[in-house]
Protein backbone atom coordinates (compact mmCIF):
# COMPACT_ATOMS: atom_id res chain seq x y z
CA UNK A 1 0.00 0.00 0.00
CA UNK A 2 2.79 2.58 1.07
CA UNK A 3 4.36 1.72 -2.59
CA UNK A 4 1.10 2.44 -4.12
CA UNK A 5 1.01 5.64 -2.35
CA UNK A 6 4.64 6.53 -3.35
CA UNK A 7 4.20 5.54 -7.22
CA UNK A 8 0.79 7.89 -6.84
CA UNK A 9 2.13 10.66 -5.64
CA UNK A 10 5.25 10.38 -8.14
CA UNK A 11 2.68 10.07 -10.95
CA UNK A 12 1.25 13.21 -9.74
CA UNK A 13 4.44 14.88 -9.66
CA UNK A 14 5.46 13.97 -12.91
CA UNK A 15 1.95 15.46 -14.44
CA UNK A 16 1.29 12.09 -16.30
CA UNK A 17 -1.59 10.36 -17.59
CA UNK A 18 -2.70 7.98 -14.90
CA UNK A 19 -2.06 4.55 -15.61
CA UNK A 20 -3.29 1.21 -14.39
CA UNK A 21 -1.23 -1.73 -15.54
CA UNK A 22 0.00 -1.77 -18.80
CA UNK A 23 -2.87 0.31 -20.32
CA UNK A 24 -3.82 4.32 -19.58
CA UNK A 25 -6.76 5.17 -18.25
CA UNK A 26 -8.77 6.82 -20.68
CA UNK A 27 -9.98 10.89 -21.02
CA UNK A 28 -13.47 9.75 -19.79
CA UNK A 29 -12.35 7.57 -17.22
CA UNK A 30 -10.27 10.27 -15.79
CA UNK A 31 -12.99 12.85 -16.16
CA UNK A 32 -15.46 10.20 -13.77
CA UNK A 33 -13.05 10.01 -11.48
CA UNK A 34 -13.17 13.82 -10.98
CA UNK A 35 -16.84 13.96 -11.22
CA UNK A 36 -16.83 11.63 -8.29
CA UNK A 37 -14.76 13.63 -6.30
CA UNK A 38 -16.58 16.46 -7.16
CA UNK A 39 -19.76 14.67 -5.71
CA UNK A 40 -18.17 13.10 -3.47
CA UNK A 41 -17.14 16.37 -1.83
CA UNK A 42 -20.58 18.17 -2.61
CA UNK A 43 -21.78 15.50 -0.31
CA UNK A 44 -19.95 16.26 2.38
CA UNK A 45 -16.75 13.58 2.14
CA UNK A 46 -16.10 10.66 2.18
CA UNK A 47 -17.51 9.68 5.33
CA UNK A 48 -21.08 10.88 4.70
CA UNK A 49 -21.09 8.98 1.50
CA UNK A 50 -20.15 5.61 3.65
CA UNK A 51 -23.40 6.43 6.12
CA UNK A 52 -25.26 6.76 2.67
CA UNK A 53 -24.01 3.91 1.25
CA UNK A 54 -23.11 1.26 3.27
CA UNK A 55 -19.77 1.50 1.28
CA UNK A 56 -16.35 2.71 2.96
CA UNK A 57 -14.80 5.70 2.59
CA UNK A 58 -11.26 3.77 1.50
CA UNK A 59 -13.49 2.51 -1.81
CA UNK A 60 -14.63 6.30 -2.18
CA UNK A 61 -11.34 6.95 -2.18
CA UNK A 62 -10.96 4.81 -4.98
CA UNK A 63 -13.48 5.69 -7.02
CA UNK A 64 -12.07 9.16 -6.89
CA UNK A 65 -8.95 8.60 -7.59
CA UNK A 66 -7.73 9.32 -11.46
CA UNK A 67 -5.19 6.13 -10.71
CA UNK A 68 -7.91 3.42 -10.29
CA UNK A 69 -10.32 1.95 -12.50
CA UNK A 70 -12.70 1.25 -9.73
CA UNK A 71 -15.67 3.09 -10.76
CA UNK A 72 -18.95 3.67 -8.40
CA UNK A 73 -22.54 1.76 -9.89
CA UNK A 74 -25.12 3.84 -11.51
CA UNK A 75 -27.16 3.28 -7.88
CA UNK A 76 -24.28 4.35 -6.13
CA UNK A 77 -23.45 7.49 -7.93
CA UNK A 78 -27.44 8.52 -8.02
CA UNK A 79 -27.34 8.56 -4.44
CA UNK A 80 -24.18 11.00 -4.20
CA UNK A 81 -25.16 13.23 -6.57
CA UNK A 82 -28.49 13.39 -4.89
CA UNK A 83 -27.32 14.46 -1.30
CA UNK A 84 -24.72 16.90 -2.60
CA UNK A 85 -25.49 20.45 -2.46
CA UNK A 86 -26.13 22.31 -5.90
CA UNK A 87 -23.18 23.94 -6.87
CA UNK A 88 -21.87 24.65 -10.31
CA UNK A 89 -21.63 21.13 -11.89
CA UNK A 90 -23.94 19.60 -9.95
CA UNK A 91 -25.39 17.23 -10.60
CA UNK A 92 -21.60 16.02 -10.95
CA UNK A 93 -21.29 12.30 -12.04
CA UNK A 94 -24.31 12.63 -14.19
CA UNK A 95 -23.54 15.50 -15.87
CA UNK A 96 -20.11 13.97 -16.96
CA UNK A 97 -22.02 10.67 -17.97
CA UNK A 98 -24.01 12.53 -20.29
CA UNK A 99 -20.92 14.74 -21.55
CA UNK A 100 -19.53 11.28 -22.56
CA UNK A 101 -22.55 10.37 -23.97
CA UNK A 102 -22.53 13.60 -26.49
CA UNK A 103 -25.55 14.87 -24.44
CA UNK A 104 -26.49 17.45 -21.48
CA UNK A 105 -28.76 17.56 -17.93
CA UNK A 106 -30.38 20.46 -16.84
CA UNK A 107 -31.43 21.07 -13.71
CA UNK A 108 -35.33 22.62 -14.01
CA UNK A 109 -34.92 25.80 -12.34
CA UNK A 110 -37.21 26.61 -9.31
CA UNK A 111 -40.03 29.04 -10.67
CA UNK A 112 -39.36 32.42 -8.51
CA UNK A 113 -41.20 34.03 -10.95
CA UNK A 114 -40.62 34.53 -14.80
CA UNK A 115 -37.94 37.53 -14.94
CA UNK A 116 -35.63 36.71 -11.72
CA UNK A 117 -35.27 33.56 -13.89
CA UNK A 118 -34.33 35.33 -16.93
CA UNK A 119 -32.15 37.51 -15.64
CA UNK A 120 -30.29 34.42 -13.64
CA UNK A 121 -29.96 32.26 -17.11
CA UNK A 122 -28.63 35.40 -18.84
CA UNK A 123 -25.58 36.46 -16.01
CA UNK A 124 -25.09 32.05 -15.64
CA UNK A 125 -24.22 31.92 -19.59
CA UNK A 126 -22.13 35.43 -19.72
CA UNK A 127 -20.10 33.73 -16.99
CA UNK A 128 -19.72 30.24 -18.77
CA UNK A 129 -19.30 32.03 -22.08
CA UNK A 130 -16.49 34.08 -19.99
CA UNK A 131 -15.17 30.98 -18.50
CA UNK A 132 -14.91 28.68 -22.35
CA UNK A 133 -13.29 32.25 -23.76
CA UNK A 134 -10.54 32.04 -20.96
CA UNK A 135 -9.69 28.74 -21.09
CA UNK A 136 -9.26 28.54 -25.12
CA UNK A 137 -7.15 32.11 -24.82
CA UNK A 138 -5.05 30.52 -22.02
CA UNK A 139 -4.13 27.47 -23.89
CA UNK A 140 -3.21 29.16 -26.96
CA UNK A 141 -1.35 32.02 -25.51
CA UNK A 142 1.93 29.65 -25.28
CA UNK A 143 2.24 30.29 -21.94
CA UNK A 144 0.90 26.41 -20.58
CA UNK A 145 2.94 22.92 -20.68
CA UNK A 146 2.59 22.53 -24.91
CA UNK A 147 3.40 26.33 -25.75
CA UNK A 148 1.28 27.99 -28.34
CA UNK A 149 0.10 24.23 -29.52
CA UNK A 150 -3.12 23.02 -27.03
CA UNK A 151 -2.39 20.11 -24.94
CA UNK A 152 -5.01 17.31 -24.63
CA UNK A 153 -5.42 18.36 -20.42
CA UNK A 154 -5.58 22.23 -21.74
CA UNK A 155 -8.85 21.04 -24.05
CA UNK A 156 -10.18 18.95 -21.59
CA UNK A 157 -10.47 21.71 -18.93
CA UNK A 158 -11.98 23.82 -22.28
CA UNK A 159 -14.43 20.91 -22.57
CA UNK A 160 -15.24 21.41 -18.68
CA UNK A 161 -16.36 25.28 -19.05
CA UNK A 162 -18.14 23.94 -22.87
CA UNK A 163 -20.11 21.14 -20.46
CA UNK A 164 -21.11 24.21 -18.20
CA UNK A 165 -21.62 27.02 -20.96
CA UNK A 166 -24.01 24.37 -22.41
CA UNK A 167 -26.29 23.66 -19.26
CA UNK A 168 -26.57 27.10 -19.23
CA UNK A 169 -28.04 27.84 -22.45
CA UNK A 170 -29.88 24.33 -21.79
CA UNK A 171 -31.70 26.14 -18.85
CA UNK A 172 -31.81 29.45 -20.82
CA UNK A 173 -33.77 27.82 -23.69
CA UNK A 174 -35.95 25.81 -20.98
CA UNK A 175 -37.06 29.02 -19.62
CA UNK A 176 -37.66 30.96 -22.93
CA UNK A 177 -39.74 28.22 -24.12
CA UNK A 178 -42.13 28.22 -21.09
CA UNK A 179 -42.91 31.45 -21.86
CA UNK A 180 -42.98 31.25 -25.57
CA UNK A 181 -45.68 28.63 -25.18
CA UNK A 182 -48.04 29.94 -22.27
CA UNK A 183 -50.49 27.06 -20.85
CA UNK A 184 -54.13 27.44 -22.04
CA UNK A 185 -56.83 27.85 -19.41
CA UNK A 186 -59.15 25.16 -18.40
CA UNK A 187 -62.74 25.43 -20.22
Amino acid sequence: MLARLALHAHRESQLEFPVMGDRPLSADERRLADATKRAVQAAGGGKVCEAETGLSDTRFSCYCSKFDRASISVRDAVRIDAIGANENGHPHILNTMAGILGAVVIMLPDQDGVEPCLRTGVMALSVELGDVSRAVSDALAGTGEGGTKVTPREAEAALERVADLERATAKLRYQLARISQPSEAPP
